[in-house]
């Protein structure tokens, strides 16, 4: 009975420590008017690499089909924002154990942050 006790005080601890994720502290540690290395610096003390990075076409963002579609996140933060995106960033964040989502960044021509957001897959 002493171990089972245990056990669950051990397992609720686990999660109860788990129920913040990375994921969702680094968008709040993160602020629009950030530069470039302000912003790849706090994603990486989260754990968090670069996957995808891209700079602005001269002929405008367009989508290229891809499973993130960076080009065409790119343009909708164009037009929500009124701002011209230079770059575009693109960060895998995992959620939990078997949780994974997506960190989007969003640059003016500047090089600071205008838009971000993170996007739970599951």
């Amino acid at each position: 009975m002493r171990f089972a006790v245990t056990v669950l005080v051990l397992l609720g601890t686990l999660l109860a420590g788990s129920c913040v994720t990375k994921d969702f502290k680094v968008v709040d540690a993160l602020r629009a008017g950030m530069t470039k290395e302000e912003a790849k610096v706090t994603i990486a003390s989260f754990g968090f690499q670069r996957s995808q990075a891209l700079d602005r076409p001269a002929s405008g963002w367009k989508s290229d089909g891809t499973f993130t579609n960076l080009p065409s996140r790119a343009h909708v933060a164009e037009d929500r924002s009124k701002k011209t995106i230079a770059a575009a960033e693109y960060y895998p964040v995992g959620h939990g154990l078997f949780g994974a989502g997506q960190l989007f960044l969003f640059y003016d021509e500047g090089g600071r942050l205008v838009e971000f957001y993170r996007y739970q897959i599951n």
